[in-house]
């Protein structure tokens, strides 16, 4: 009798040591989000983050790269609790492979894209338009995103295409893995133009925006957030502080044009 009490004494012991350290992990694990972001979300982000986790004591990690890389990560097995996509093309890839849920999916800002040159470059201000010769307006390399796998440079090349350029300079292209590389050849001087977000271009000091592509040449430049496959209650707090009056204060700052109320979750733009 007393070997059938000690052993269900033990049983009881087990049960509640692993209970407990079962709550343990799922309390840390609610205090902490992973984000999976565009890399033109970086200095936004990194702000809001850094807002919310003052704001919320949840610990935020980020992870930023072009949108077509982290959402083939996710793909390959990567899981974040927020997937942050600058082209509704990825958001669907992530959402349709089941990465991303699709019941959790909404845009949260829009950008501009404009052509930047060097800071001393003899460029000037530049009316893009299709009446414009702007292949001749430069004799170097066009710095863009890789638009197999770069939003920037899918908008980019959507522009050239619409206003007739993109034949003549394709050959001319200098394809980059993300965005900030664009910029940052023509920061560095080894590339005379790049197209690129008119976020980036604002905070360099090391360019000059000389020319924003009208919005009708491409489609427009979107952001779009969605919960990850595994995401939980923190992905879900951190999702609605993203629409916060505070945050949409650092959107602004940041160059961003915020969009307050979650959409439709429809990514077949």
């Amino acid at each position: 009798m007393r070997i059938k009490t000690g052993l269900i004494s033990l049983m009881l012991i087990f049960a509640f040591s692993c209970h407990s350290k079962k709550d343990t992990s799922s309390e840390k694990e609610s205090k902490t989000v992973s984000v999976f972001a565009a890399a033109s979300l970086a200095d936004v982000m990194t702000t809001l983050a850094k807002e919310y986790q003052a704001k919320s004591g949840m610990k935020v990690t980020l992870n930023f790269a072009s949108s077509g890389t982290l959402a083939r990560q996710m793909q390959e097995g990567a899981t974040p609790g927020i997937y942050l996509s600058a082209s509704p093309r990825w958001m669907k890839f992530a959402t349709e492979n089941g990465s991303a849920d699709s019941t959790v999916c909404f845009p949260v800002a829009r950008n501009g894209l404009v052509a930047v040159v060097p800071k001393n470059s003899p460029i000037d201000t530049l009316n893009i338009s299709s009446s414009l010769d702007f292949p001749k307006v430069f004799a170097g390399r066009l710095a863009i995103g890789d638009p197999a796998h770069v939003p920037a440079g899918q908008y980019a090349a959507e522009a050239l295409k619409s206003l007739g350029w993109y034949e003549t300079l394709k050959s001319r292209f200098l394809k980059t893995k993300d965005v900030r590389s664009a910029l940052m050849v023509v920061e560095l001087g080894e590339c005379e133009m790049a197209i690129v977000y008119a976020t980036d271009a604002m905070k360099s000091k090391k360019v000059r925006a000389v020319g924003v592509f009208p919005e009708s040449s491409h489609q427009p430049v979107e952001y779009w957030a969605a919960k990850g496959k595994f995401g939980g209650f923190a992905a879900d707090s951190l999702l609605n502080y993203l629409h916060s009056a505070e945050a949409d204060f650092i959107w602004k700052k940041f160059g961003f044009k915020a969009i307050a109320e979650p959409g439709k979750s429809n990514t077949n733009k």
